[in-house]
């Protein structure tokens, strides 16, 4: 028991693997750092979480060698699928466990995936102006598509104005999205209340599936159960659109499933602007089976103007993190050919928001 509250309080990932160097057991920060549970970790090989690195692998064979404890510094570490860490390490060997060893890292620097973006914004000022000139001539014809809609609701029977107030009501929300885009970097504050995560879902995906995801099947695994999220329904419904576009947009032959799953598990903590730290517990994973995005792309998705496709905006997913980042919330992605798997991690409300 004792022991249990060390392992669990100690503020550096640990991280406890056997003598084939799959993974045993990690601490809750390692959970944090790697984005899971220990249950969902547990039997992974250690090469499929930190990536493969020459000096770690010699330096775990020397340690089972010659039966003594190791100290790295200053080693560069590929968390896969999210991540570049700078750390020192310290290898252990469990001296009544047979070739077991205790990794302990002390990260000294987190190259974030997500928090890439924020450096990325300030480089790329002039090209933020030349996006907030493209959402300024965006938006006066939206006002005509506006109008011309509210003309044709005039004769049309109830049943297809339906999808007339659709389209007024998706090109209001559009204005109101430029001018997030307009101003990427200097986002505004954002309004956020206690919002159903599921109704946020089903109007993206109804949506989605009036226009660019037509023949697309989107698959739904809720649990009914989660709690509300605290956030900006518009901006949250954009994130997923987002998302839903790109898989569309990696499908091969023009066929993809998506797969979108809620569930709860707390293990993810974020640190807001004032250092507090704030759980995430609420989880929406985004499935496809498109062709994934490459090695090099992985490791700059949400940098903006950084895109796999030919005429794409590069803005997409930047917008996204940017977005999540505002809620106080983590994305993390992992991506092989046919199966790309997008993860956001979601403050709750809380009783007295």
């Amino acid at each position: 028991m004792y022991l249990d509250k060390i392992w669990s309080t100690i503020p550096n990932p640990l991280i406890l693997i056997d003598e084939k160097d799959f993974i045993f057991a990690i601490n809750p920060a390692a959970e944090s750092l790697f984005n899971t549970s220990n249950r969902h970790i547990k039997g992974s090989h250690f090469s499929s979480r930190l990536g493969r690195n020459n000096l770690l692998n010699d330096s775990l064979l020397a340690v089972r060698d010659s039966q003594t404890n190791a100290y790295i510094s200053n080693i560069n570490i590929e968390i896969v699928g999210r991540s570049n860490i700078e750390c020192n390490l310290q290898l252990s060997i469990l001296t009544d466990t047979t070739d077991f060893i205790l990794v302990g890292l002390d990260v000294r620097e987190i190259d974030d995936l997500t928090g890439k973006v924020f450096d990325s914004l300030e480089a790329s000022h002039p090209t933020i102006g030349l996006v907030e000139m493209l959402s300024h001539e965006i938006k006066n014809p939206l006002a005509g598509i506006i109008g011309a809609a509210q003309l044709l609701s005039m004769n049309l029977s109830k049943k297809d104005n339906k999808l007339i107030d659709l389209i007024v009501e998706e090109s209001r929300r559009i204005e109101e999205t430029l001018s997030h885009v307009g101003q990427f970097g200097k986002f505004k504050p954002i309004s956020k209340k206690s919002e159903n995560i599921h109704l946020i879902l089903d109007r993206a995906r109804k949506i989605a599936t009036y226009g660019f995801a037509s023949n697309v099947v989107i698959k739904e695994k809720y649990d009914p159960s989660l709690p509300n999220v605290f956030g900006d329904f518009d901006l949250l419904l954009q994130t997923f659109l987002n998302i839903f576009k790109n898989s569309v947009e990696a499908a091969e032959n023009g066929s993809v499933i998506i797969e979108v799953r809620t569930f709860y598990e707390n293990v993810i903590n974020i640190k807001n602007n004032i250092g507090e730290s704030i759980p995430a517990p609420l989880n929406i994973e985004i499935r496809d089976n498109g062709k994934g995005f490459s090695k090099s792309i992985l490791a700059k998705a949400f940098q903006p103007f950084v895109s796999s496709k030919t005429n794409g905006s590069g803005l997409g997913l930047a917008l996204v993190s940017r977005i999540i980042r505002e809620h106080n919330g983590w994305i993390s992605i992992k991506s092989n050919p046919g199966d790309t798997v997008i993860r956001i991690s979601l403050p709750i409300t809380k009783k007295d928001n």
